[in-house]
């Protein structure tokens, strides 16, 4: 089944699909639906916490997709180590 996709894709979407957040995501690193304000991941190491939050600030800055312009410009990231 993955053969027969990974068969389908272009050369350029083959070489795209290692930075494609949306693709690689568990359903657990996807933000919720719906307007919200706070979004928590409980998870143990491993669990994609940093890489789910970094992959949603990037999506607001450069947008989700190609030709996406994203909606926002200036971001301030804190948060505890």
């Amino acid at each position: 089944m993955r053969e027969a996709f990974l068969a389908e894709l272009s050369d350029a979407a083959l070489v795209a699909l290692p930075w494609l957040w949306d693709f690689w995501a568990l359903p657990h690193q996807r933000p919720p639906e719906g307007a919200w304000r706070s979004w928590v991941i409980m998870g143990g190491r491993g669990a994609g916490k940093t890489r789910a939050g970094a992959e949603w600030v990037r999506a607001q800055v450069e947008g989700a997709g190609p030709g996406d312009p994203g909606r926002a410009r200036r971001v301030a990231l804190v948060g505890e180590t």
